[in-house]
Formats: structure tokens, sequence, C-alpha cells
């Protein structure tokens, strides 16, 4: 070979690797830019609050509308400062107490809010000046606070403040027909039914004068009165007829109906299953489907001359159900078609993806060709929120994909306990796939209400399909050939584990006096934890911090709860410490490498996830348990497994949990932002 020949077979693949560096980096360069859309978008949600140049009431009317829009660690973050600079305002004392309720500080609420009035003197309450002086708008706000904190403490004295904080509101502008009614209940529930009734006589007074004009709002009140009177069969026709004079659009109104409805049931009122049914909760979908076929594949499944059935069908379930809300991922095939005809008709798409967005692209869209890819970019851009079930590359680990599943699933469950509704799912299935981790047939299998469960069969939508037999020749261990990066094969597998992190509140205050004191206390600890039967695969302390992981979300659930109140108690036998211990908890859920640690010689567990547990817990407060989303997503996906389970077999289902959300809270350590819950018993 000449010198010349060399030379050119030099340049060209100099060229070629050139090109190929040019293609990775237009490929990474889209990704990032995709990557940073998600990351504005969710960034921004919150509006931006010129704090100085807002008076009280302006900021007390933007707090309230953050809580009301569930953002409710930013609305936390300004009530501080509000509460901070305007101590003596009473503005500022209510909606700072709202917020430290929302965000599980009932405690610290309720001292706010018992630092107005003469708790637990009803006759005092009355003739208090805090009731002669205060506006009925306030008094209803307060009165609506210790209704809440009667859903933690479930003690009857917050009923009977509320009860009077209401009636004084009432009677200040017995135009305000919300106190009225709200009045009428917590009458009729701490039984004082001669009042209830009294209540409710002045309340459909004022109704009737609304006539043909009446809201939906003055509907549904005018049917909680028939409620009160036992007048099921009017309040049924009340609330039909309320519904037809809201916009459907808007289901923020006829939800709150219904969570009243069942916070009433809850505190003993007799609210007939017809009354709910005559108010229609909006409809939750998820969709999980066949991807679009790849080349490779000898005997098609889905091949691209079927997208327009394929697109039909998915329409058809889609208005058949009536759906509003959609969560799906977006691979190339069904999932970016479900997202797209759920867009054309005007509905909210909620996207989970599984893994870090060059690679999803890489491995779920781009596959499929371009007009897949620019499809996907689109319908990102359309979607209501974006989300990853985690962060990391996917580094061929299959068990992402189930994960995410886990994820959608609990979300959408987690959606419908907030919209009182029941969540759907739309499979485009096909009967022969081998059950591949975070396929369709593994999501029918997680899927425990069949009630809820709609199946596309695909093939019944091929003509061409080719003999079943045949078929059963793509093999799972061909589909693996190319799923696998061959970079990453040498990599260990990774599994998904629930994490707990907690330390001690009041630890850093301790002095070398005290440590002979702390180490009692933690052989106590010690001692009580070692009675917490509950299988835990491993358990690590360090200093004031404690580490746990196990596989079941609700082993966690439990276990840090009862840690967490373990903490409480022990905490207040030691009075020489400089502050009570209390714990503050954090919980999360994700993919770690389980090894063995080379100096202790025994199993332990590694890999970002463990980092983002322990960067949660310093920001948590004091006394409580925080969770990620993700592990309030696989909580909530296992106990509406038990849950459907029960109902199957006619067995009783207590729900032991409840989870509010918190907001998008900074992590330690510049950690990145995450969404996150509080989690308490019920």
């Amino acid at each position: 070979m000449s010198d010349d020949q060399k030379e050119k077979i030099v340049q060209q693949s100099e060229e070629v690797n050139q090109a190929v560096e040019e293609q990775i980096a237009d490929k990474k360069k889209k990704a990032d830019a995709i990557k940073e859309y998600i990351t504005n978008k969710r960034d921004t949600m919150y509006d931006n609050v010129n704090y100085d140049e807002m008076q009280p009431d302006q900021l007390f009317a933007y707090i309230k509308q953050q809580i009301d829009n569930g953002n409710v660690f930013h609305a936390y973050s300004v009530a501080g400062r509000f509460y901070e600079d305007y101590s003596q305002h009473i503005k500022a004392k209510e909606i700072y107490a709202l917020s430290l309720l929302k965000t599980g500080a009932v405690d610290d609420a309720k001292n706010i809010v018992n630092s107005l009035i003469p708790y637990g003197d009803v006759e005092a309450i009355k003739n208090s000046n805090f009731v002669k002086d205060t506006d009925f708008a306030t008094l209803s706000g307060i009165a609506h606070i210790y209704t809440e904190i009667w859903t933690f403490s479930k003690d009857c004295k917050d009923l009977d403040v509320s009860r009077e904080l209401y009636i004084a509101s009432f009677n200040k502008n017995n135009q305000d027909i919300g106190s009225g009614i709200n009045a009428a209940w917590l009458s009729w529930i701490t039984g004082e039914d001669e009042l209830s009734y009294n209540i409710v006589a002045k309340v459909l007074d004022l109704l009737p004068q609304l006539g043909l004009n009446a809201t939906f709002d003055q509907m549904i009140f005018l049917a909680e009165a028939q409620l009160i009177l036992g007048r099921y069969d009017d309040a049924i026709r009340i609330y039909s007829e309320a519904m037809t004079k809201q916009d459907e659009s808007d289901y923020l109104p006829v939800v709150k109906a219904r969570q009243k409805l069942l916070l009433l049931k809850s505190a003993g009122v007799k609210i007939p299953d017809n009354v709910l049914e005559s108010l229609t909760p909006p409809r939750i979908v998820v969709f999980s489907g066949q991807m679009i076929d790849r080349q490779y594949q000898e005997f098609p499944i889905f091949p691209n001359e079927l997208e327009e059935k394929v697109r039909d069908v998915i329409k058809s379930n889609i208005e058949e159900l009536n759906a509003k809300i959609g969560y799906a991922s977006a691979s190339a095939g069904s999932e970016i078609i479900f997202l797209e005809e759920m867009d054309k008709l005007g509905r909210e798409i909620n996207i989970i993806l599984p893994f870090e967005i060059e690679d999803f692209i890489e491995n779920n869209v781009r596959y499929a060709g371009p007009r897949w890819e620019k499809r996907f970019e689109k319908i990102i851009k359309k979607a209501h929120s974006v989300s990853f079930s985690v962060d990391d590359k996917f580094l061929g680990h299959s068990m992402l994909y189930r994960f995410s599943n886990q994820i959608i699933q609990g979300t959408a469950v987690m959606r419908g306990k907030f919209l009182t509704s029941d969540p759907h799912l739309i499979i485009l299935w096909d009967s022969l796939e081998e059950g591949k981790p975070g396929g369709p047939s593994d999501f029918i299998d997680q899927w425990t209400n069949i009630d809820t469960l709609h199946i596309i069969d695909i093939d019944s939508l091929n003509p061409n399909k080719k003999n079943r037999s045949e078929r059963k020749m793509l093999t799972e261990s061909n589909i693996n050939k190319v799923f696998k990066d061959p970079l990453t094969l040498h990599l260990p597998e990774r599994s998904i584990r629930c994490m707990m992190f907690s330390d001690f509140h009041g630890y850093s205050k301790l002095q070398d006096e005290h440590i002979p004191d702390f180490l009692d206390f933690m052989q106590k600890l010690k001692n009580a934890i070692s009675e917490i039967d509950l299988p835990l695969e491993s358990i690590n302390t360090w200093g004031d911090a404690v580490f746990a992981v196990t596989k079941d979300p609700i082993v966690m659930a439990d276990f840090a709860l009862l840690f967490c109140d373990v903490v409480t108690r022990l905490g207040r036998c030691y009075p020489k410490f400089p502050l009570p211990i209390l714990a503050r908890i954090s919980l999360h859920s994700g993919p770690v490498y389980k090894a063995i640690d080379p100096f202790l010689e025994k199993e332990n567990f590694y890999g970002g996830h463990i980092n983002r547990a322990a960067r949660l817990e310093p920001v948590t407060k004091v006394g409580q348990v925080y969770a990620t989303q993700q592990f309030v997503s696989v909580l909530h996906s296992e106990v509406n497994k038990i849950r459907n389970e029960c109902l199957q077999k006619d067995l009783v289902f207590v729900e032991k949990f409840t989870t509010e959300y918190v907001g998008i809270i900074p992590l330690a350590k510049n950690f990145g932002s995450q969404e996150v819950y509080h989690i308490r018993k019920i």
C-alpha cells in the first residue's frame, strides 16, 4: 500500500471519527436542551414574589394562593418571613399557622392560634376581645385551621373552638353562607343538634333568594343543608343540578365538595353513597403500551403502518373513560400516541421518565427515527409536568423500567386520593410478550384492581399478524442482545431499596458532661428498636445519625414513624440536656448497589441515592418524617395493592399513613432540589 493510500485512509478515518463525535455532541446538545427546559419549567413553577413591594394583605393573598395551588413549602418560606416581619399582624399569624400545619408542624401551628384565644373555654371564646375585634373572614380562616388541626389531633376541643369561631363569623356577616353551613355541621357533629338546625334555618332563608343565579358553591351549601336535615333525595338532586353549573375543565370545586363530604363521613356523619356519586370527580388514566417495532424484529408486533389503528382505539378509550388527567412515560409508539391524543382533547398530561434524558432518548425514542424524536420533543413541551423516576444513567438495568412503573402508578394513586378518584390503567398489550421488567405485561401484573384495567390486545388490530407459534421464536435473549450496552455489561446489577436517615436535634448542643447520658439514651433507643419486629436489611449508626435499609416501603414507613415516636418519648427523659432530643427523619427509594464493606466485612449499600436520602434529612422539620416523591409513590403503589386485595377478598382495609405534599425543597450541601412529602400516622 502506497503512502498516499495510507494517508487517504487515515484522513477518511479522521473524518469518520469527527462526524461521529459531531453526531454525539449534537445528540447531547439536544438532550441537554430538553433537560434544561424540564428543569426551568419545574423551578419556575412558583410565581416570583417581590416581597418588599407587597403590603400585608397582598402577602396574605399571595401565600394563600400558593397553598391552594399545592406549593406548600414555598408558601411556608414566604409566610415565615411575613410572620417574622409582622409578628403582631393577625393575618401574618393566620397564614403562618396554616403554612405550618400544611408542612406537618401541627403543634407549632396550634401554639400560634391558641395564643389568640382562651383555648378550651367555650364561653370565654364567645366573649373574648379577639372575637369582638376580628373581622368575619379572619374568624372563618382561624376556624378552618382548627378543623384541620382536629384531623390530626382528633381532640373534640378543636372542633368546639372551630364551631364557635364559625358561629361568630356568621353572626358578623350573615351573608357568609360558607361560615354558616360549617357552623351548622360542627354544631351537629359536637352534639348541638338544636343549634345546628337553627343555623341551617338561617342559611336556608338566604339561599332561595339566589334562584336561577345560584353559583356552584351556593348550590353545594344548599345540598349540605339538606343533608343536615336528613333530606337525602333532595340533596342528591341539588348536587346533580350543581354539576350542570360547573365548568367541566375546572374540577377543583367539585373535588373540594367531595373532600368535605368524606371529612364529614370520617366524623360520623351519614353520607349516602349516592350523594358522592352525584359529584363526578375527574378521571385519572395511567397508560403503558407497546413501543413501535425495532428494525431487528423478525416478526412485527407494532409496525408503523398500524399507527392509525392504534391511535383510533387509544382515542376511543380516552373518550369512553372521559379521562381528564393522564400519566405515562414517552417511548416511541403507543405512549407518545396516548399523550398526543390527550393533548388534542385538551386534557392534562404528566410524563414520568424512567432514567436520565439522554439515555432515554437513545434507548426508547431515537431508534424509531427522527419523526418520533421530534414528536417526543414536542410532547415534552406540551406536558403539564415532566419528571424522572431517577435521574441516573440507564446502565442496561431493566429494573429501572419496573421501578418507573411503580412511580407512575403510585403518583396517579396519590393524585387520585387528593381528587377522590380511583385511577384507571389503559394498556396496549402483546399477549405473547415475555413479561420483561417494566413492560406492559409486567404493569398488568402490578395493577391489582381489575375493575379499572382496560387492555387493548394489539394482535386484534393487526390483520397481517404472524402465526402465534412463529411469534414465540422471538425470544427474550434476542431482545436483550439489542438492549444491552456492551460498555455496561461488566457492571453489577442495581436493586431498588428504601432508605431512612435520621439524626437527633439537640445533639450539637451537648457538652462533654452530657455524653454519658447520651450514650445511655442511645442504649435505650437500641433496646427499643430491637423490640420493633420489622424486617430491616441493614441498620447502622455513627455519631448521632441512624441509617436503615429495607425492600418494603410499608415496612420502612412503619419503622420510621415508630422510631420517631420512640426518640420523642426517650428524649424527654433527660432534663439535663440543653434541648429535648427529637428525631429528624428522611425517607427515599431508588436504585442502589449492594456489596460487602471491605473494612466491616458486612453487607452494605452504596450509590447516589444513599446521598439523596442523607441530604433530605438536614432540611426535614424537627420531629417529622419527610419523604421524597419516589418513596411516597412506591409506598402508595404498595398500599394500593393491599387495598385492592382486601376489597377482592371482602376484607376490611385500614389506612395506616397519610402523606401531605410539602413542596420542592432545596437539599443540603447543594444537592439540588427534591419534591417532598410529610408522612404521618392516621
